[in-house]
């Protein structure tokens, strides 16, 4: 990786699902780090398919 890089934290929090407002959105801090709050629903749904793949995965 390039020293050019700063690598930073990326903290996920989840928030209520509100119509109208984005999936997710980010907060950025002076040092690096990020703070993606993301839409509860959104993420359970993610978690859903990342299961169903990580299984047809190891059914193979």
């Amino acid at each position: 990786m390039p020293a050019s890089r700063k690598s930073g934290k990326v903290i996920y929090t989840l928030r209520p699902s509100r119509e109208g407002l984005p999936a997710f959105s980010d907060i950025k801090l002076p040092g690096g780090t990020i703070i993606r709050r993301v839409d509860e629903a959104l993420h359970r749904r993610a978690l859903s398919n990342a299961t169903k793949a990580l299984k047809e995965r190891l059914d193979r």
